[in-house]
């Protein structure tokens, strides 16, 4: 059977030790997205829903969605949004459920939200006691992309909206036209947060597994899906250290927001 490649990291050295060695073995783009807990499956707000599963169920829970938003949302916003695209990813900036999963092209900022969306409690010493394994997944976009598309007319690569084969992806489209598995996709740079974090999106299609298991089940190309793990109790040292490089909250959410979960940390508060 099928094994997904997985190794622990112990330091923030070998952490950028491995990210370089993956970087000289392999020229194209790489995708990074961290998690605070290693159990977390790599499966879109969406997917999660707890009665509808189907993929006939979430369409129509999409359309619904998108609908309520539109009806709703325009006091909030200054200007309208026509495409679905371009629709869909402003929703996904506001934690509104859609077929996306977030990933970064920087591995820095994927360490920062394994870190930092880690289950903690501050100790009367004010250092942060971890509850959970922490977790950094790691994609080929391009070989990921060669097999969910499944074409000989396609050349591996990472879509954009107006790619004809992200068409049957497109919000509130037919379920039936869309493609099995999900895809690695450019979305619209309509914030200041996915500027900042060097965002990027793999947009889910019919299957609701999980992508790992997606991995395991079918032939992708070997090691495109990877996970590093690291333990809860060398956390409180990457976290150290992605501070000390530069990346906190402030940078990561470059609002308000951001700065008051900074000042938070900064003060010894939990956030």
């Amino acid at each position: 059977m099928r094994k997904l490649k997985i190794k622990h990291i112990d330091s923030f050295k070998d952490y950028i030790a491995f990210i370089e060695n993956l970087r000289t073995k392999n020229s194209g783009p790489i995708w990074y997205r961290g998690c605070g807990k290693t159990s977390y499956e790599l499966k879109p707000s969406l997917y999660r829903h707890k009665k509808s599963n189907t993929i006939e169920d979430l369409m129509q829970l999409e359309d619904r969605i998108i609908s309520r938003f539109k009806q709703r949302s325009v006091p909030f916003h200054s200007r309208s949004i026509s495409d679905p695209w371009e629709l869909l990813f402003f929703m996904q900036h506001f934690g509104i459920p859609t077929r996306l999963l977030d990933w970064t092209e920087s591995p820095l900022m994927a360490l920062f939200f394994a870190v930092t969306l880690a289950k903690y409690k501050l100790s009367v010493r004010g250092i942060p006691v971890y509850e959970n394994i922490a977790a950094i997944w790691i994609l080929d976009p391009v070989k990921w992309n060669t097999h969910a598309i499944n074409l000989k007319s396609f050349k591996g690569k990472i879509l954009i909206t107006d790619d004809e084969n992200a068409n049957a992806y497109k919000p509130v489209g037919d379920c039936n036209a869309m493609k099995e598995y999900p895809i690695a996709i450019y979305g619209t740079h309509n914030s200041q947060r996915i500027v900042a974090q060097r965002g990027v999106f793999v947009c889910f299609g019919k299957n609701t597994d999980p992508m790992e298991t997606m991995y395991l089940n079918n032939a992708f190309p070997k090691d495109c899906l990877l996970k590093l793990t690291i333990s809860s109790s060398k956390l409180p040292h990457f976290f150290d250290a992605i501070h000390k490089h530069g990346v906190s909250d402030s940078v990561v959410f470059p609002d308000l927001e951001g700065l008051a979960r900074e000042i938070k940390r900064e003060f010894k508060f939990e956030v």
